[in-house]
């Protein structure tokens, strides 16, 4: 197994147990009769660790370059989590299991795309190389688990994400010594606090902040909205997760070359732009099909990927793991501001009132872009001209 199919091969089994999380056990904890309010606990409480231990992990990655024992603690944590599932039965058991897998799953974004970014001088390519392989570990999970959760038992689909996460147990273990592992930089590290004092860093984290709860608030809860709401079907619901998982990774195929062309802020502005589109037209527009195609058109990949490509141009290599772990934290503060906040809203009103709440956001999160967000001197453009004479 050579060392790019090993990185890409872990990274889909990594992030496929995820889409169990985020497309159906919203759904199954509903039917549990949970609240929205708990039901949103299952991005938040996560979020909250990840904000607290993406920079840690992607602390420990700068200083040992160990990157293979971090991943396989993380995979055992998430088998552990999901083998535990068939054994509950209230909602609140859920969100204590999802919260424990969190804290070692926050691990995945800043080890992988540190390794990404460190092997590649084109950021913005590496970066959509990265998430391409992780949608399509989340589209292959959406599409199974639509299909066994539609015609069998729920326990069919927890036994998914288990086997998804042992699997990559075991390519760590049978991986290359050196696949997973990355050589210390000689550069001085700046250290978190000397990275947030850079105001084009603190910019860059506020605004992500603002397109995750942009994203999040509603998203979170669109399966909910498609299958209780809309009338639509668990397989529909299942099908979609997985159409825009596999958008997105089209998406990201084109999106990161595309961050190095013309730029990061244009990339992230179309991003944020996206979603004020999105939810406009989703607020008067309430046909099954015209809904579920909207929701699987692959937005977040410009605001993401130009978020990372951005952090990448901010930081050297010495600070790359912390860098993209305090991005990831301020991802992940919005991933679970947005649905504490639509969760709050839908059960004080309805589910559509939240769909104006995210336009707003969006809408603030374009202004403020446009007069925020500056280009490093150090873009991949020019880089990308040299290594490619």
């Amino acid at each position: 197994m050579n060392e790019r199919f090993t990185v890409q091969i872990s990274t889909a089994l990594a992030f496929g147990p995820t889409g169990i999380i985020w497309a159906f056990l919203p759904i199954h904890l509903r039917s549990l009769h949970a609240s929205y309010l708990l039901i949103s606990l299952v991005s938040l409480v996560p979020a909250v660790e990840t904000i607290a231990f993406s920079p840690f992990w992607g602390g420990i990655l700068d200083k040992t370059g160990k990157s293979h024992n971090i991943l396989l603690l993380s995979f055992l944590a998430e088998a552990v989590g999901f083998s535990t599932f068939p054994l509950l039965s209230n909602p609140e058991g859920f969100v204590i299991v999802v919260s424990l897998i969190g804290l070692f799953s926050s691990s995945f974004i800043p080890v992988y795309a540190a390794m990404a970014t460190v092997a590649s001088p084109q950021y913005g390519r590496a970066i959509g190389r990265f998430w391409v392989s992780a949608s399509l570990g989340y589209a292959s999970v959406t599409l199974l688990g639509g299909f066994l959760y539609q015609y069998f038992q729920v326990n069919y689909l927890f036994i998914l994400g288990a086997l998804y996460a042992f699997s990559g147990c075991l390519v760590i273990l049978f991986a290359p010594s050196d696949a997973l592992t990355l050589t210390k930089s000689l550069e001085r590290p700046r250290g978190y606090w000397g990275l947030l004092r850079q105001r084009k860093i603190a910019l860059l984290c506020l605004l992500s902040v603002a397109v995750l709860v942009s994203a999040s608030a509603f998203n979170s809860f669109f399966t909910v909205y498609l299958v209780n709401i809309l009338n639509g079907s668990k397989l529909v619901a299942g099908l979609a997760a997985t159409a825009t998982t596999i958008f997105g990774a089209l998406a990201y195929r084109y999106v990161g070359p595309l961050n190095d062309r013309i730029g990061r802020k244009p990339v992230f502005l179309f991003g944020a732009a996206g979603y004020a589109a999105y939810y406009t037209i989703l607020y008067f527009v309430t046909n099954i099909t015209v809904v579920t195609i909207l929701w699987v058109l692959p937005i977040y990949p410009l605001a993401q990927s130009a978020s990372a490509a951005f952090m990448s141009d901010y930081t050297s290599t010495a600070d790359r793991g912390k860098g993209l772990g305090l991005l990831e934290s301020a991802l992940s503060l919005g991933g679970g501001l947005g649905p504490l906040a639509g969760g709050l809203i839908a059960d004080a009103a309805q589910l559509q009132a939240v769909i104006i709440f995210s336009l707003a956001i969006a809408l603030a999160t374009v202004v403020s872009s446009q007069l925020l967000l500056k280009e490093s001197p150090r873009t991949t453009i020019a880089t990308s001209i040299r290594t490619n004479p």
